[in-house]
């Protein structure tokens, strides 16, 4: 049942873009748009910055450069750079990737020394508009209702709440018929597994996790069991010994045939950034709504009971991990899919595998096709990409109706198959960057509708920033390059 209410307005800021979430995207698009002059505004409902990258602990930052190892540049390697600096000589040289607990402070002090204004627990609750322009949103605060008034705006809540609020088209999961995409470029397979493929009904998403790290793992062979699934006698143990744990049958550890019952079937795990840690990407739960208020509350808890038995089970099952202890936990559940925008082009999986050249290129992703299965055991369906990198196109950063809108992050207007290589983290910064810079120059030309914009000077001030813009006809797009293990 619905009910209308009304409530005060208590305070009103003005500014040059608005940019409502800061994960990897919101960062790029405020930072980027901060440094080309603007006045900036960045809300973000929680207390940190880097979303999945820092709070949901996904530390492989991927996608940041090309298959052939060309680095994209940007501020997604100037992040880097900067945790790096940051690092302690006894952490692993690699460790730029694996410390989530970094990213979001490293984000954070760039950000301010940029000059954005940053928000934290301000939640977007509408908008306003006026024909084609937004005109301002309101959010939620601990004060009360607040009213941001702005001459662009940027969506990077991975949700796309900003643009449903401002009644943008959209999809959610997965399209009739998307799968047969597979099928047509050969990649109609699941990952390291016999298992059989059959196609996940329309409207499907791909299941949601939470991370977490342990401590005290010796190296021995247990990286040589990961990201395989296994049967009971793999371990020597029998289906009964299995229904004797306290966990057997709960979400997560429904009994699977002859398969040791895991979340996602799998043991999968990778080295942090100090000896003997590890970050462990196991849990999975299905069907779970993220921009639904009751499916995320459920999903959360279901994927919160699984860390405790996933634990127990590594110190049974891993070799190394016989006194692994609980370091931290995600502080949210990990959605990789949910609403994507239908924007003035949606980018195809045929586009991002066959890495189709787009004359309007503003970003490049790199990631094979992840679909990790939306119905749950299975490992992952997709595969590599044909070439080094693809690109991205300005028109899937666009809504069709509002003139002042930008999209970036994961939820651009992509299908459900491109969609499982641009939500990588490292692309999100991308086209977070591209978004910034694209909302600064429309408001320093004057322009009313974004579409506007001349996109061969949006990609000379992207490369005069550092990006590397793969321009049509320069790079090679027939490289054999081999597949790679679905970790995000």
């Amino acid at each position: 049942m619905s009910q209308k209410i009304e409530l005060p307005i208590v305070s009103e800021v003005i500014c040059d873009v608005v940019v409502v979430g800061g994960g990897p995207a919101g960062f790029g698009a405020a930072l980027s748009a901060a440094r080309h002059g603007m006045n900036v505004v960045l809300m973000d409902e929680g207390g940190m910055l880097g979303g999945l990258s820092s709070l949901g602990l996904v530390a492989p930052i991927s996608a940041v450069s090309d298959r052939s190892g060309n680095d994209f540049g940007g501020v997604g390697r100037e992040l880097i750079n900067n945790i790096s600096k940051q690092s302690s000589d006894a952490e692993a040289p690699e460790a730029e990737y694996s410390k989530p607990s970094m990213v979001g402070l490293v984000m954070l002090d760039m950000l301010v020394r940029a000059g954005v204004h940053v928000h934290f627990y301000t939640k977007l609750v509408s908008t306003e508009r006026e024909d084609k322009r937004i005109t301002s949103v309101i959010a939620a605060t601990k004060s009360g209702l607040r009213r941001f008034k702005s001459q662009q705006f940027i969506d990077c809540t991975g949700d796309g709440d900003l643009f449903v609020s401002a009644g943008e088209e959209y999809v959610y999961g997965s399209e009739p018929g998307v799968y047969d995409q597979l099928f047509d470029l050969g990649l109609a397979r699941i990952h390291n597994t016999t298992d059989q493929l059959t196609i996940p009904d329309p409207g499907s998403v791909q299941p949601s996790s939470v991370m977490f790290t342990v401590g005290g793992v010796i190296d021995k062979d247990g990286w040589s069991y990961c990201n395989k699934r296994y049967t009971y006698q793999d371990f020597g143990i029998t289906r009964k010994d299995f229904e004797n744990l306290p966990y057997a049958g709960l979400v997560g550890f429904e009994e699977d045939g002859d398969n040791l019952p895991l979340p996602q079937g799998r043991f999968l795990f990778f080295k942090g950034a100090r000896p003997g840690e590890y970050t462990i990407n196991m849990s999975r739960v299905i069907g779970v709504n993220g921009a639904d208020a009751d499916s995320l509350n459920k999903g959360t808890i279901d994927a919160e009971l699984q860390i405790l038995p996933i634990l127990d089970m590594l110190r049974r099952f891993m070799p190394g991990f016989e006194n692994a202890y609980l370091i931290q936990t995600s502080m949210r559940l990990g959605i990789r899919e949910s609403r994507r925008l239908v924007g003035r082009k949606v980018l195809t999986g045929a586009d991002v595998v066959k890495c189709t050249p787009m004359d309007n290129v503003i970003a490049h992703g790199s990631y094979g096709i992840d679909i990790h299965d939306p119905r749950g055991k299975s490992m992952a369906l997709g595969g590599p990409l044909r070439c080094s990198a693809y690109d991205i196109p300005y028109d899937s950063l666009l809504p069709k109706k509002a003139s002042n809108l930008f999209v970036a992050g994961r939820c651009i207007s992509v299908d459900h198959v491109a969609h499982a290589s641009t939500r990588i983290i490292g692309t999100c910064m991308q086209t977070g960057q591209a978004a910034g810079t694209a909302a600064a120059m429309c408001i320093q030309s004057g322009l009313q509708d974004s579409g506007d914009l001349n996109v061969r000077l949006l990609q000379q001030e992207l490369i005069a920033d550092g990006v590397l813009l793969h321009v049509p006809g320069i790079n090679d797009r027939n490289m054999d390059l081999v597949d790679q293990n679905a970790i995000c």
